[in-house]
């Protein structure tokens, strides 16, 4: 039978929490030449996807608060990176926009961000890599139904 500090030590919320934070070490040292911050790329890809969103929505996507999202806005926007406009069907609300700047920052991400995922996954087998991002799909759709 394994003792409490070796089922504490493979607790899947540490592993997933040890992963994040060495993700967001790795991308932010790889984003520091361009004064992009680990936590301020998530935004930028969500805005790849979806650009001019409502600020409060991308908070939402994100599961950020609104005052996490507003600093990282803010620092994206001093930086060039995002422009923020005032929302036409909602005055209190902004839509955030990329620049000429991050949109040319795209394929640096991307490949930034495929570059970790190599790395993260080297040494599995094609077949492991399939079940283990399935794994882990299933392990967060598991989490959203937690209130």
């Amino acid at each position: 039978m394994k003792s409490a500090s070796k089922i504490n030590q493979e607790s899947v919320g540490r592993l997933a929490s040890c992963i994040y934070r060495y993700s967001l070490i790795h991308i932010g040292n790889e984003l520091k030449p361009y004064n992009i911050g680990g936590g301020q790329f998530n935004f930028l890809m969500a805005l790849y996807h979806k650009d001019g969103i409502n600020q409060e929505t991308l908070a939402q996507s994100l599961k950020l608060d609104k005052a996490t999202t507003a600093r990282a806005i803010t620092k994206l926007i001093k930086e060039g990176y995002v422009a923020r406009q005032k929302d036409d069907l909602d005055l209190r609300a902004y839509k955030i926009f990329l620049t000429k700047k991050a949109k040319k920052m795209e394929p640096i991400i991307k490949k930034i961000l495929s570059g970790w995922t190599k790395t993260l996954l080297s040494g599995f087998t094609e077949d492991e890599r399939k079940l283990f991002l399935d794994f882990l799909k299933r392990t967060v759709q598991n989490a959203t139904f937690v209130k």
